[in-house]
């Protein structure tokens, strides 16, 4: 028995010194690739759902992956954000098959991704969405997302270390820190969103200190915007002014980017990749050690890699195929027909039969006086013939909850101005463009700001009172903030916006009234127009 005891004993001594040796880089040169993707918007199969292949998938990334697997390359792989709307897949999970596993964590894993940053329309999603995600295997990141009311602590894990043997990578995740101007409270209750520049440096120094890793990545799902810190877009900022970073990975505004940015302690790498899944960033660095410490430390190469030119892999189809077909039977469920096509297009140019749906859906659903609404997507159109739930994500996008809010006349048309000023003069993005219904108004391109919108009357012929409060229908999105047309155009904190009711999200609604209906003639609406 002691001869047995002191042969375990001296074996256990053997595996914790392999283990360790393991753990400890070699001196010498080691190359370490770090791959990113960015704003999934639920492209995880690789199919449309209409029988038309996706051009780009999370297939195609792993192919991509398994491919550098095979040639000897264990890269790390961090998604930043955005990847639980935007698709049906996404809805479903999230809403309808709520017991499984959601598909997207499980194709995460299938894949092999090091770490996952939380994006704003992952929010968007509910509490019982990414509170049920945030328990998969795979870290779930944002440091500056905290338990509200707290001394700092994260709600989710602040960062990441992923080892390479036994090179040291820290990941720390940071979300955009605009989320509370965009989303109604019930969808982030609980929780409080600092700006990512006012407490990187802090996490960055923190990390260093404890972990000592080799290379530092701050993944933000944020935008890129500029030298000056802006809240919805810091991650320029972020490179060119927090220490101790190799490289920063950005998200967000959908914008492929990837430059060499100028840092007071060294070049900084920044990337955005895009996205759903049109492209893959790569990044490789050389890292070279003495006495375990790093000595010099370069980039060898950095590309952002189009997945359109990448086959799907066929054995992750073929992994998620079950999955597939149960999406593929709920997009494709018969809810009405339309007699004539609508053009997405067309709501960029005056008014529109797309646009007039929606405002009609509003104004029943809630009875409210007036409507707002703007152009979700400017590209597409929805044919004539069969209505299927798969065409209400192209007529609305995302999970926007239905608000009757009370805004004065005036309010509502300086409201109005600020829209189309910045429509006239193409200013933001086109889903800020607001127009309104149940108002008969004109809109004067050429006039001076403050004066391009004439309201004539109520829809009915009433008069349009400035003093008086109406009952208006707008979505979560623009009620909490989003695109500034209650703070800096009706002059309200949306923090003292008066919120009458409110109701479901607003392409559930269209659904029900188009069900309802059973048949759609579209009509282009005649309370507005522009006039030179």
């Amino acid at each position: 028995m002691k001869r047995l005891l002191c042969f375990l004993n001296i074996s256990l001594v053997v595996i914790l010194i392999a283990t360790g040796c393991s753990n400890t880089p070699k001196d010498g040169i080691h190359t370490i690739t770090v791959c990113s993707t960015t704003d999934l918007h639920g492209a995880y199969l690789d199919s449309l759902y209409n029988g038309e292949a996706r051009p780009a998938s999370l297939a195609n990334v792993s192919t991509y992956v398994n491919k550098l697997r095979e040639e000897g390359i264990k890269p790390v792989l961090i998604d930043v954000g955005d990847n639980l709307q935007g698709d049906n897949a996404a809805y479903y999970f999230n809403f309808v098959d709520t017991q499984s596993v959601h598909i997207f964590a499980r194709a995460a894993k299938y894949i092999g991704y090091d770490a996952i940053v939380v994006g704003n329309h992952d929010i968007e999603a509910g509490h019982h969405v990414y509170d049920r995600f945030k328990e998969s295997k795979i870290p779930y990141l944002a440091a500056n997302a905290i338990v509200e009311g707290s001394d700092g602590e994260p709600y989710f894990e602040p960062y990441t270390i992923v080892t390479r043997k036994g090179i040291k990578i820290a990941v720390i995740g940071m979300t955009n820190a605009n989320i509370k101007s965009w989303l109604s409270k019930e969808l982030w209750e609980g929780i409080d969103f600092l700006r990512i520049s006012d407490i990187a440096q802090d996490w960055v120094d923190r990390v260093i200190e404890k972990e000592s890793p080799h290379l530092v990545i701050l993944a933000c799902h944020t935008g890129i915007g500029h030298d000056a810190p802006d809240i919805e877009n810091e991650a320029h900022y972020l490179a060119s002014s927090v220490r101790g970073v190799d490289m920063v990975l950005a998200g967000h505004d959908h914008r492929p980017f990837s430059d060499i940015i100028d840092n007071p302690s060294g070049n900084v790498l920044l990337i955005n990749s895009g996205a759903r899944a049109s492209l893959l960033g790569e990044a490789i660095f050389e890292l070279e050690l003495k006495e375990g410490r790093v000595i010099s430390k370069k980039l060898n190469s950095r590309r952002l890699i189009p997945m359109v030119d990448v086959e799907p892999d066929t054995r992750y189809s073929a992994r998620f195929n079950k999955d597939f077909k149960a999406v593929y039977e709920f997009a494709n469920r018969k809810i009405g027909t339309i007699t004539e096509e609508i053009y997405f297009s067309d709501a960029l140019k005056g008014p529109s039969s797309y646009i007039d749906l929606v405002h009609k859906v509003q104004l029943e659903a809630s009875g409210a006086d007036i409507s707002f609404t703007a152009p979700l997507s400017d590209r597409g159109m929805i044919p004539a013939g069969i209505i299927r739930y798969n065409d209400l994500v192209l007529l609305y996008g995302y999970e926007n909850l239905l608000y009757v809010v009370e805004l004065t006349g005036a309010q509502i048309k300086n409201y109005l101005e600020f829209s189309y000023y910045n429509w006239v003069n193409n200013i933001g993005p086109n889903y800020n463009f607001d127009s309104a219904e149940g108002i008969i108004y004109r809109v004067n391109k050429s006039a001076q700001r403050g004066s391009m919108v004439e309201i004539i009357s109520m829809k009915d012929g009433s008069p349009f009172d400035p003093d008086a409060i109406y009952k208006v229908a707008i979505s979560s999105y623009r009620a909490s903030g989003g695109g500034n047309l209650i703070r800096e155009g009706a002059g309200v904190n949306p923090d003292s916006l008066q919120v009458v009711s409110k109701y479901g999200d607003i392409r559930t609604l269209i659904g029900e009234y188009i069900s309802k209906a059973g048949v759609i003639v579209p009509e282009t609406p005649t309370n507005w127009s522009f006039v030179k």
